[in-house]
């Protein structure tokens, strides 16, 4: 059986080699884009992106490939169909390889797969591209070689994965050598498919067989093939450019988060994202700040439950205004329930964020548990005794002032007691000062139990108390004073030490005697020196003097 014989122009062999193995290193290239996407339309972009850079190296080094063979016989041509077909295959099988790659890239099982995905589609590609050819002859097959080609192109395909994938997290300046010897394993494996493919076909003359003119058919020239491999070239650079500049990019964005991620995990301050409730991420202040020690405590976990019950409705509302305007919301004070179930008092304020393409809420809070225990010291101070514990002068005046204003308002009477306790000097002069503060303590507390609990008592300096009596009369204000006088007639027991005290009482009514503050004290303190007169250890009320 005769034979045609064909020949090989090497330039075009070298091109075509050369082009498969550019591509399918922008291939390679661009998977590792497709691994650091994630998922969404970026990461489909970059593998639609690979898929065709890699399907469409193979196809133009097969059309190359077939220009650079010389058969002695002119009248070639490719069906349309078959020759759009034979573009389609390498794309698919590309595409479903680095897919699968990208994704179990560790799984070496998986990497066996998207080999055998990826020869098969080389081999489908070039036999498919074969059978498009129109020319007066029959085209025969040596099977050990057909088969071989399939097996190099399998072969190939998985040692150039496994490199790449072995090799995945190595430097950048290694990796780059990395993907040139993958690129040339898997470029290579392409043209040694095509050529052992060519060596394994037979053009046998037949004149029977004719080209039809009503199929679609396209021709092939030098010309058409070196613009095809140049447009492909040019193309190849301009994504492996694109993809260069993304990484650059994306590697910029990375150290920016990376800068972020450090400084919220170090952050003196409690940062927490959530999805309007959820945990999703909380810094180590913040798990502190809750009583955590690992996030997994309360990622998952609804933020209500660390929330006080009376804010839920606020920070409801709070929510809403996040979600609706997508704006920030001010500082506000709340109370926390930490997973001990110690309540703390925190600062909080929260913001909208967007991260892939879903919003969520990043709170910044703060313990001030110890801030708040020092403002209610600073205002202990500011109005309240220190010794007893009792309000001093400054709460009794305003007490007194709100007081009158609503017996203004209601017609009741207001009575003022001032208290004054007989022989102190004595005792602290006998027992020592320390002694006379613990008596104080005790005479404050025997006081405050002889009146109402809306009544105040407060004690203003040295051994001198006041009592304001609001909603009272003359009658009801003599039983409270001669409580208190049976109240401290029992003496008391301090340090093995019995102290007898005995108070004398002065007492100005509202509106009787004085209608302001300043005057029933300076009327009470008056009537208390007449108590003392008579003889101590006894009350007045205040006569007016005519």
């Amino acid at each position: 059986m005769n034979h045609l014989d064909g020949s090989y122009n090497l330039a075009m062999v070298l091109l075509s080699i050369t082009i498969v193995i550019f591509a399918s290193y922008t291939a390679l290239d661009l998977l590792d884009r497709i691994k650091e996407s994630g998922n969404g339309l970026i990461r489909k972009y970059w593998l639609s992106t690979a898929s065709i850079a890699m399907g469409g190296g193979i196809w133009t080094m097969h059309y190359i490939g077939m220009l650079a063979f010389y058969v002695n016989y002119k009248e070639v041509e490719y069906d349309l169909y078959l020759l759009i077909l034979s573009v389609i295959f390498p794309i698919i099988s590309s595409s479903i390889c680095f897919y699968v790659v990208s994704r179990r890239i560790r799984d070496k099982w998986y990497l066996l797969l998207s080999g055998l995905i990826m020869g098969i589609g080389i081999a489908s590609m070039h036999y498919t591209g074969m059978l498009a050819m129109h020319i007066k002859a029959q085209i025969e097959y040596d099977k050990t070689l057909f088969l071989l080609s399939i097996l190099i192109g399998i072969v190939s395909s998985n040692v150039a994965l496994w490199i790449f994938s072995r090799f995945a997290d190595e430097h950048v300046n290694r990796k780059l050598w990395i993907k040139v010897v993958a690129a040339i394993f898997l470029g290579g494996g392409i043209s040694c498919v095509h050529y052992t493919g060519m060596a394994a076909t037979h053009f046998i003359p037949d004149t029977n067989v004719h080209l039809y003119e009503e199929k679609l058919s396209v021709g092939v020239n030098l010309f058409s093939a070196l613009s095809v491999g140049a447009s492909l070239f040019f193309i190849l650079i301009f994504i492996l450019m694109s993809g260069s500049m993304d990484r650059y990019s994306s590697i910029k964005l990375k150290e920016s988060e990376e800068r972020y991620r450090r400084l919220v995990e170090l952050s003196p301050n409690g940062i927490a994202i959530h999805e309007f409730g959820e945990f999703r991420y909380v810094n180590l202040t913040g798990l502190k700040i809750l009583g955590a020690e690992t996030g997994e405590q309360l990622i998952g976990k609804n933020i209500l439950d660390f929330i006080h019950p009376n804010y839920h409705e606020i920070v409801k509302r709070r929510w809403k205004t996040i979600r609706e305007q997508d704006t920030h919301v001010s500082f506000i004070e709340e109370k926390f329930i930490r997973l001990d179930k110690e309540i703390i008092d925190v600062e909080i304020m929260a913001m909208p964020i967007t991260h892939n393409g879903k919003q969520y809420v990043q709170v910044f809070f703060q313990d001030i548990s110890e801030r708040k225990k020092a403002e209610i010291l600073i205002h202990q101070m500011a109005y309240h005794d220190i010794l007893t514990g009792l309000p001093n002068r400054r709460m009794f005046m305003d007490y007194l002032n709100k007081a009158l204003m609503e017996a203004k308002l209601n017609r009741q009477k207001v009575a003022v007691m001032f208290i004054d306790l007989d022989g102190f000097k004595q005792v602290n002069d006998r027992f020592g000062h320390g002694v006379g503060d613990l008596l104080l303590q005790d005479v404050a507390q025997r006081i405050k139990n002889s009146v109402r609990q809306e009544d105040t008592t407060s004690r203003l300096a040295g051994d001198e108390f006041t009592i304001l009596i609001s909603d009272t009369n003359k009658e009801k204000v003599r039983k409270d004073a001669l409580r208190i006088l049976e109240a401290l007639r029992a003496p008391s027991i301090i340090h093995s030490y019995t102290i007898h005290i005995s108070p004398s009482i002065g007492i100005s009514l509202y509106p009787d005697d004085g209608e302001d503050g300043e005057m029933l004290m300076k009327h009470a303190d008056i009537a208390m020196y007449e108590a003392k007169k008579v003889g101590k250890n006894n009350f007045q009320f205040y006569k007016i003097v005519h």
